[in-house]
């Protein structure tokens, strides 16, 4: 009767279309040695701006310099990667980073500070910032220190920044719609999608997020365009569900999804559902969703807030994810069945579509802690992976 019952599972997956293993598809690693890289932007000339929230030390002591940056990546000698000698360049330094676990007792060694960069197709580029400085408890909010939280603007010589909106939020991702001339921006602190026009003007609600399938916060975390409709498309990557059994988790899997949202209306529809934890979707000119899971694991034991992040001695921890189990997926936009593209990647984050490639950011947490990998005892290791041939 067992057997009989899998057979069934298995007829039920195969008419809802089960995902398939991609064929001809390469995954390269063109970068590592990163600090919690969280997105890359294309530019014309094939170079590569490259945003990295840092190390997540920048919580302790008064004396902070910041170990967020965003740096310009040159493949000067064309073999594929932009590992070698020259190849990276920091344009922009010191940006504030800190740790989930330390700060706000998450069980999660997550580290935030940059978390999206944009260019636009008339040079313009923008990145968000979450600004720990800023939180009032612990009393940092003052004006002008280390800047605020909110999208800012990249100067033309790449040697300032400018604040173009300001929120009181955690911004996750923007994307822009030039056929409306207007950026859409998650707010994970509010669950809400809002607004903003070139002008900078103030910014309007899109759509408030309902809570997910067992009441956990829906954390919107990723963001796309769908370029044929109009449409924006929105990874809600789950967060806590409390009262579990007497206890708390940090996500069921199969609540994460994909929603759409028609920015006129407001309307929330499910696009994509019984994910993990979606936490950023991209789209290509023929309406295809591509889709990046942080883990698609049963969450493991949540971290103490007082385990020694950088300490050479610690024992292998998680960090309240399953390692080496996240992916990125196709949906192609006929409904066909989905598409494995990548698959055993370590904690992706965030993803760029260009000219038909993917760019794959990965590696969250503290860099260089210990961590069990496929290979035995390893280390977390910021990377970016290019996948091409889907």
């Amino acid at each position: 009767m067992r057997f009989q019952n899998i057979s069934l599972v298995l007829v039920v997956l195969l008419v809802m279309g089960a995902p398939t293993q991609a064929q001809d598809v390469t995954v390269t690693r063109i970068a590592g040695s990163l600090n919690n890289p969280r997105g890359v932007a294309v530019m014309p000339d094939g170079r590569l701006l490259v945003v990295e929230a840092g190390s997540g030390t920048d919580q302790s002591g008064e004396e902070v310099t910041g170990s967020g940056q965003i740096s310009l990546f040159e493949d000067k000698n064309t073999d594929g990667d932009y590992d070698d000698t020259g190849e990276r360049r920091p344009l922009l330094t010191q940006f504030p980073s800190y740790n989930s676990l330390t700060e706000f007792n998450t069980g999660h060694d997550e580290v935030f500070g940059l978390s999206d960069i944009l260019m636009l197709d008339n040079g313009r580029i923008l990145f968000t910032k979450d600004d720990p400085f800023a939180i009032p408890s612990r009393n940092r909010g003052e004006e002008g220190f280390y800047g605020e939280t909110g999208v800012y603007e990249i100067s033309e010589d790449f040697s300032e920044t400018s604040l173009f909106i300001k929120r009181s939020a955690t911004l996750n991702a923007l994307v822009y719609d030039p056929q409306r001339e207007t950026f859409y921006v998650t707010e994970s602190g509010y669950n809400r999608i809002m607004s903003v026009t070139l002008a900078a003007d103030e910014p309007a609600v899109v759509a408030q997020l309902d809570f997910l399938a067992h009441e956990q916060q829906p954390v919107p975390s990723g963001i796309a365009l769908d370029s044929q409709t109009g449409d924006i498309l929105v990874a809600l990557f789950s967060g806590f569900v409390h009262d579990y059994f007497g206890t708390s988790i940090s996500f069921l899997p199969g609540d994460s999804k994909i929603v759409r949202i028609n920015p006129t209306t407001g309307t929330v529809t499910d696009e994509i559902t019984n994910l993990t934890t979606a936490i950023d979707v991209a789209t290509d000119p023929q309406g295809n969703i591509f889709v990046v899971e942080l883990t698609t694991g049963w969450p493991p034991t949540s971290m103490p807030k007082d385990f020694d992040l950088y300490a050479l001695d610690a024992q292998p921890d998680p960090g309240g994810y399953a390692r080496f189990s996240g992916r990125v997926m196709l949906y192609p936009a006929d409904g066909g069945a989905p598409v494995i593209l990548a698959d055993n990647l370590d904690t992706p984050t965030n993803i760029t579509y260009h000219a038909g490639k993917l760019y794959v950011s990965s590696g969250l947490g503290t860099p260089w802690r210990k961590i069990i990998t496929p290979d035995g005892v390893g280390q977390i290791e910021g990377a970016i992976y290019l996948i091409e041939g889907f």
